[in-house]
């Protein structure tokens, strides 16, 4: 187990946390969408070499940090404007590629890192990565990234997953626990009351160092639902991208 606690994230404990957002979740739409927040995402930013990523144009780089590091100078430093700590999240078929567009983000100044290993494109789960990353099987391969990862950046690291098949999931958050994962942010679809997110949130919620929930949030007794469950932090997107001050209206009433 790793030496690091709950305690490491005051910052975002109870915090309200805007979820990245691929096409939208630039500097000025964090700024914008997550003023007040304790955190805001950036991307998810997708970094291949391919020239016909089926992904929004903005959102994809190649992999080559005198291309991407001067935009996430700009769009770090834009997306504080909002008072929010920032976070930039990505995925890239090639290991490296993804280490090298997180320490270049970290150079930006953004205050954490994040691993979508939640996406359901092909070009990533036929390689075994986005959601297919969190499958039994690929747990070695998991372990392989997370570590990676932590060694890469100095900054805290954000693995982002999505509920599948619930022991799976489990053994996803305890594979990534154990190499000293400080977070994990889950995207329980729906954590609506007596929900089947709201009840797996619970059992997974003692499994991880820091939990940040999300699943459908819009409003304050949603929030404060998936906290009740074991959550350390919400996440919501849907719904600040149709109620810009949303985040921080929230968060107001949580801290």
């Amino acid at each position: 187990m790793n030496a690091l606690s709950k305690s490491n994230f005051t910052e975002l404990k109870n915090g309200v946390v805007l979820a990245e957002l691929g096409g939208y979740g630039d500097g000025p739409y964090c700024a914008q969408h997550g003023a007040g927040a304790a955190l805001v995402l950036m991307g998810t930013y997708i970094v291949d070499p391919g020239d016909k990523v089926p992904y929004p144009a903005k959102f994809v780089f190649k992999p080559d940090p005198s291309v991407y590091a001067p935009y996430l100078r700009e769009h770090v430093q834009a997306a504080r404007a909002g008072g929010a700590k920032v976070g930039v999240s990505v995925i890239s078929i090639e290991l490296q590629h993804a280490l090298d567009f997180l320490v270049a983000a970290q150079e930006a100044g953004a205050d954490y890192a994040s691993l979508c290993a939640h996406s359901v494109m092909a070009m990533f789960t036929r390689n075994g990565l986005g959601e297919a990353l969190c499958e039994r099987g690929n747990s070695k391969f998991l372990q392989y990234w997370a570590k990676a990862m932590l060694k890469a950046v100095t900054i805290p690291v954000i693995f982002k997953i999505g509920l599948g098949d619930l022991p799976a999931t489990i053994a996803a958050v305890d594979t990534l626990t154990e190499v000293g994962a400080p977070i994990v942010s889950i995207n329980f679809e729906n954590t609506t009351a007596g929900s089947a997110g709201l009840k797996a949130l619970k059992q997974i919620a003692g499994h991880c160092l820091f939990l940040i929930a999300g699943g459908g949030i819009k409003d304050l007794e949603g929030a404060r639902r998936v906290l009740d469950q074991g959550a350390n932090a919400v996440a919501i997107g849907t719904a600040a991208m149709k109620k810009p001050a949303l985040c921080g209206d929230i968060q107001r009433h949580l801290k």
